[in-house]
């Protein structure tokens, strides 16, 4: 029994200290945290809009966006789709969100939003969970990476 014990212990450890070292490096506060929410809150806006100059603003250059169908793509693809009326967002609604700093200059999201897209011959609805992760890069938060899960 003590043998089964002592490495449970161990792990529980080290996965504590680790917590509490990323927990004192991130450097972010509260008001961080509520800027990168607003970033995202206005992303899913301009994903509504259909503004490629925004989206190549909010995305960083190295983004990958990976949509509820398991189909990713690159800041290059997803903006020259949605710029081309091959991709319309009509509905993003974002029902929960839970930002967590991951370091000084990064912060993951995980939330819940209802979506309605319209793809050529096609309109897609769901709810689903996502995760985002943001990078603040040339004093501004940028979109690294997204990937999204359909609820069933």
């Amino acid at each position: 029994m003590i043998r089964l014990v002592l490495p449970s212990i161990a792990v529980a450890l080290a996965l504590l200290t680790g917590c509490q070292t990323m927990r004192a490096n991130s450097n972010l506060s509260t008001a961080d945290l509520g800027e990168v929410e607003a970033v995202e809150r206005a992303r899913f806006q301009t994903w509504l809009r259909g503004d490629p100059t925004a989206m190549n603003a909010v995305l960083a250059d190295d983004a990958l966006y990976c949509h509820s169908n398991g189909q990713c793509q690159t800041k290059q693809a997803l903006v020259a789709e949605v710029a081309a009326k091959q991709r319309v967002y009509k509905k993003m609604d974002l029902i929960a969100m839970k930002p967590k700093a991951l370091g000084p200059a990064a912060v993951m999201i995980n939330g819940t939003v209802d979506v309605v897209a319209e793809a050529p011959g096609k309109v897609v609805q769901f709810k689903g969970v996502y995760t985002s992760v943001y990078v603040k890069r040339d004093g501004r938060w940028q979109l690294l990476s997204w990937q999204s899960t359909t609820l069933p």
